[in-house]
């Protein structure tokens, strides 16, 4: 027997008017399901326009064997998420410290607070900005470069972009990015070194970018570089000339990305925006790629 949720729905339009449905049936394949899931549900299968308020009314789950088959997607498959979680304790980068992440206010006892049935959480968090997957802005690497604050959105949203396959190689020349369109675009340069994210192996031989590959993407007037590995960086030395390069040219760079597998080779959009703050030059994003329809 399979899961199945019953349940009534109304609908109104925002340009008057309304539909009702009973007794609606549909396939779930876990224990429960949200309203909002099978408001976005209805509204997708019936191909709906102009909806407004929705409502689902008595729902209810049953087990009996599926009579309709359907492929169910309510996660947008136009966009594929580059980041990696953060969490309490995780170490991104050897002798910077782990994230402390920790209520403030908890639940409990924010019971006190307000009427009976309402409570809320506030979370602390305690971290370096170089923390998960994130972005560095000039400020990071040069004391009068721009800081989060004064770069412009249009430099972290959805940007043009491109993917540069390149596995098993430590030293990324610029050889590998000749006969390519990068002009005014968002580079992302995948290694797949993102499968040992969270282990000893990350840290140790990663891939990176070299001087000449860094000079030939500022040349090319690239707008943004990102990799999912360690650091853009060899840092088996103290010389960073990748980051000096991009960055002294406002090229922003993006590490520690991951799901880099799952993007075309061209005709997508990569956006990876920060909180606006004064004084930092790096800061954790939800990088996401946007597919086209």
């Amino acid at each position: 027997m399979d899961k199945r949720v019953v349940f009534d729905f109304e609908i109104e339009f925002t340009n008057g008017g309304g539909i009702q449905g009973q007794d609606f049936r549909l396939d779930i394949n876990s224990d429960t399901i949200s309203d909002t899931e099978l408001a976005d549900f209805i509204i997708a299968d019936l191909r709906l326009l102009m909806v407004g308020k929705v409502n689902i009314l008595n729902k209810k789950y049953i087990e009996e064997k599926h009579k309709r088959t359907i492929k169910r997607e309510f996660s947008d498959p136009r966009f594929i998420d580059l980041s990696h979680v953060i969490f309490d304790g995780l170490i991104t980068y050897k002798g910077l410290p782990a994230p402390i992440i920790c209520d403030y206010l908890s639940r409990e006892k924010s019971k006190s607070n307000y009427e009976e049935g309402t409570e809320f959480q506030i979370v602390k968090i305690e971290m370096v900005t170089n923390t998960g997957t994130y972005i560095d802005c000039p400020f990071h690497r040069f004391e009068n470069g721009k800081d989060l604050s004064e770069v412009e959105l249009g430099a972290f949203a959805n940007l043009d972009a491109i993917t540069v396959f390149v596995p098993d190689v430590l030293s990324i020349d610029a050889s590998y990015f000749q006969n390519l369109e990068l002009r005014n675009k968002a580079v992302m340069v995948r290694t797949d070194w993102s499968i040992h994210w969270n282990s000893d192996q990350y840290f140790e031989n990663h891939p990176f970018l070299t001087r000449d590959a860094a000079e030939y993407l500022r040349d090319c007037n690239v707008m943004l570089v990102g990799i999912d590995s360690h650091n853009i960086d060899d840092t088996r030395g103290k010389s960073r000339p990748v980051h000096t390069t991009l960055l002294g040219s406002e090229i922003l760079i993006v590490e520690h990305l991951c799901n880099l597998d799952k993007l075309p080779q061209t005709n997508y959009q990569f956006s990876a925006v920060p909180p606006k703050f004064k004084g930092a030059g790096t800061f954790p994003v939800r990088a996401f790629a946007t597919l086209p329809y």
